[in-house]
């Protein structure tokens, strides 16, 4: 699973096809698509998050075979944090050897440290229990409705 702005870099099909055989779900390296100080050290943040408390999201994409997912009862129907969600339910994850290239689009136009902290305390908010939908309003401000 990738998002629409995710891309893997070559060499993405040889590390994927070893992994298939494996029931055991994975996640690629997190790496922007700018250059700079600032995106190597979210994407750093990330895949140290990913290494050290099995939590990858989204962003890194993740690999998981139809029968785990299913079996982890599949992606939620919430409009944010659904990559948070399902990570929590699956399996340990495997890191695969690969870079899933994110753009980094968002971050350059609200500041790098803007966007982190603002991603951060959604997630913080939603670990504490908030309701996903009012999440994606205040992640997505220009969805509110009037």
């Amino acid at each position: 699973m990738l998002h629409a702005d995710t891309q893997l870099d070559p060499g993405w099909t040889g590390a994927v096809a070893g992994h298939l055989a494996s029931d055991r779900p994975a996640h690629f390296r997190l790496a922007f698509d700018r250059t700079g100080a600032a995106g190597r050290m979210v994407a750093g943040w990330a895949n140290l998050r990913s290494r050290v408390f099995g939590l990858p999201y989204g962003d890194q994409g993740l690999l998981v075979r139809r029968d785990v997912l299913e079996r982890a009862g599949g992606y939620a129907d919430i409009p944010l944090m659904e990559d948070v969600d399902l990570v929590r339910r699956l399996p340990p994850m495997a890191a695969l050897p690969v870079t899933a290239r994110t753009s980094a689009a968002r971050y350059v136009r609200e500041g790098w440290l803007r966007r982190g902290a603002r991603n951060l305390m959604l997630l913080l908010r939603y670990r504490a229990g908030a309701d996903p939908h009012a999440l994606a309003q205040a992640y997505r401000p220009s969805s509110r409705r009037s």
